[in-house]
């Protein structure tokens, strides 16, 4: 047992020496947590008030009293139009709406347009409130507003439903620690050194592997930490299933992995279509965005990826996606059913593999 646990923490202590691996599974989650929260959560927080900043001349009465109507605007007031002009110049406000007495002129500075989507459809929008306004029937219309049935998940904002893809590509770094593992170590016979000493060579791969599925683990949780404490996003965990997902996705990963070592023999190859493999997954997968923005022959293709349950998994537990819980049974108990099938076959064959 001693030599198990002492295999095991070096493999822990020795993870912050594999640059590859560390970057892949930590830095980078982390990096795409930070830059994912504040470009989606600074947005979602500035609709919460308004969407965009529009000023007008301060004499153009109707043109106020209209975008008071709409939603998500605030107002600016100003002089006159120069003066309007050079605030939209330096990007203090978003756009600006002036009246010539035959036309509306909407003037916006082109960077801010490019990066706020509403100002893509605000000159109609305007255009068909003031007419309305024109003719009074902007007061002749029922108001509708929206009322949130909670069905006792988390209502997340589209920051949330991008975590679980997060999370996704930490675990997805499992794939290379197998590859390392039963590729790098078998093509230096590192492995098979220990059939000469005291240490059974069963005990060394078990060690490796639980170092490995610990560090995903804490992977996991630390990214899921800094979400909660920097993005305050209110997920409704089931830590039973949570942590059922994440540790069985690690252990399919890691299956996937040994796959890829098993079709390319030279270490460098597998970790090629490794990074290739994932790539795939991510954009195509449904983790990063849901599977309605993709065309239906890649919906159909997406369900042949298995990071495609892995997201469907740790949404469901976070609370993002209704699913039953046999979904959930269902895809821990294939994916453990199969890295233990194949780290079996491949354990007993690693040293085979070395002689040749």
């Amino acid at each position: 047992m001693k030599p198990f646990i002492s295999v095991t923490l070096y493999r822990i202590k020795s993870f912050y020496r594999d640059t590859f691996t560390f970057l892949f599974s930590l830095i980078l989650p982390i990096v795409f947590v930070l830059i994912f929260g504040f470009v989606f959560g600074e947005r979602e927080m500035g609709s919460n008030g308004y969407g965009v900043k529009i000023g007008v001349i301060r004499s153009d009465v109707e043109i106020v009293k209209v975008l008071g109507e709409m939603e998500n605007v605030k107002i600016f007031e100003f002089e006159n139009e120069a003066d309007l002009r050079n605030h939209i110049l330096k990007g203090n406000i978003d756009g600006g709406v002036t009246f010539d007495g035959e036309k509306f002129n909407f003037i916006i500075n082109f960077s801010t347009f490019q990066q706020n989507p509403f100002l893509r459809t605000f000159g109609e929008s305007f255009s068909k409130a003031y007419s309305l306004h024109e003719v009074g029937m902007d007061k002749g219309f029922i108001k509708m507003e929206e009322e949130f049935i909670d069905p006792g998940k988390a209502q997340v904002s589209s920051l949330g439903y991008i975590i679980p893809g997060v999370l996704s590509f930490s675990i997805s770094s499992a794939i290379f620690t197998m590859i390392a593992l039963f590729g790098y170590y078998r093509k230096r016979k590192v492995i098979k050194r220990f059939a000469v000493t005291p240490i059974n060579p069963i005990i060394f791969i078990s060690g490796m592997v639980l170092g490995n599925f610990v560090v995903g683990i804490f992977s996991c949780l630390l990214v899921l930490l800094i979400v909660q404490l920097i993005f305050h996003i209110n997920f409704s965990i089931n830590w039973g299933f949570f942590l059922l997902s994440v540790s069985s996705s690690i252990l399919g990963m890691m299956a996937l992995g040994i796959v890829l070592t098993a079709l390319f023999r030279e270490p460098q190859t597998a970790n090629n279509a490794g990074n290739l493999l994932v790539n795939i997954m991510l954009f195509f997968s449904g983790v990063y965005f849901p599977l309605d923005f993709l065309p239906s022959y890649l919906k159909v293709f997406a369900k042949f990826l298995p990071l495609y349950y892995v997201g469907r998994a740790l949404r469901i537990s976070l609370g993002i996606e209704e699913g039953r819980s046999s979904f959930v049974l269902t895809f821990s108990f294939v994916m453990i059913s199969t890295f233990l099938i194949l780290v079996f076959i491949s354990g007993r064959n690693i040293f085979n593999l070395e002689e040749r």
